[in-house]
């Protein structure tokens, strides 16, 4: 079993925070997004290839996130955009961030629509024999290793919980948790994904239900609920000394405390956090 990170409270006598924030091993990025992208940089197929490409979003930390681990294991580097100008990477924090680390931030689509971005992200692949790290088929491809590695972190928590909260993105994260209250008989009476942006209930049952014909559905109930924001705006939040990720975490966190009973005994999970845009230009600057 790999690092566990901590856990703590109860603060305000019945609230645990899950810190996978505190995965940090270069002290800068952090969270179960540097642990999965680390076990994936060990595989073969990532070790024998030319270099990495990802496409990510202008404002996510996957791009900060696979850089660093990119420079860490000396691999080339490709992050692939859209929809922003060369003009404006140097204002947005996390495009900083990633061109710091030595990737090499190709603008492939004059907008952010996934398919078209996706696209062109093959077509380097073909040319370059660069490989790409895309969580979403990696989840699929490398499901055991996506899967353990970051389930394992459930090991820490109470056995028994009357909620546990977590923010939802593409929902791998929160579908690894799932996993791993399975694996280690954690007993939740209710799991609760807020998701920031679009329902992902169909990609989370596909991830834990990959073989339908062979293998028995994965039968623990969960919750999704919808927080109404735009996906871009930030909110800041501190809660127990520590400062929430501003995209996701905290909108996550504002749900939780506006509808969950403060009474009932509740784990909030800290997937891992972006970095401030004072952190970024420190980081930067050295």
């Amino acid at each position: 079993m790999s690092e566990i990170t901590p856990l703590l409270g109860p603060v305000d006598d019945n609230i645990y925070y899950k810190r996978d924030d505190l995965y940090c091993p270069w002290g800068d990025v952090n969270g179960g997004k540097v642990r999965q992208a680390e076990a994936l940089f060990e595989t073969e197929e990532v070790q024998s290839s030319m270099g990495v490409i990802a496409s990510v979003s202008v404002h996510s930390p996957t791009g900060p996130v696979i850089s660093r681990v990119a420079e860490e294991y000396n691999k080339h580097c490709i992050i692939a955009i859209g929809g922003t100008t060369p003009e404006r990477l140097d204002k947005l924090p996390m495009m900083k961030l990633t061109k710091h680390y030595g990737a090499d931030v190709r603008i492939v689509a004059g907008h952010g629509m996934k398919t078209a971005i996706n696209a062109r992200v093959n077509e380097i692949c073909e040319e370059t024999g660069y490989h790409n790290i895309d969580y979403s088929k990696h989840i699929y491809q490398n499901r055991d290793l996506m899967f353990d590695t970051n389930s394992e972190q459930v090991w820490n928590i109470p056995n028994e919980l009357d909620v546990l909260v977590m923010s939802v993105g593409i929902g791998i994260q929160f579908a690894c948790v799932l996993k791993g209250l399975k694996r280690f008989n954690k007993k939740v009476k209710r799991i609760i994904g807020v998701q920031i942006g679009p329902d992902r209930r169909k990609l989370i049952d596909g991830y834990l239900n990959q073989n339908p014909l062979t293998e028995p559905r994965f039968d623990l109930e969960y919750e999704l609920v919808q927080y109404k924001s735009a996906y871009s705006k930030s909110e800041i939040q501190k809660v127990g000394g520590f400062y929430l990720d501003d995209i996701y975490e905290a909108k996550a966190h504002k749900w939780m405390l506006k509808n969950i009973d403060p009474n009932q005994k509740t784990l909030f999970w800290c997937v891992g956090r972006r970095l401030t845009s004072d952190e970024v230009e420190s980081i930067c600057k050295r």
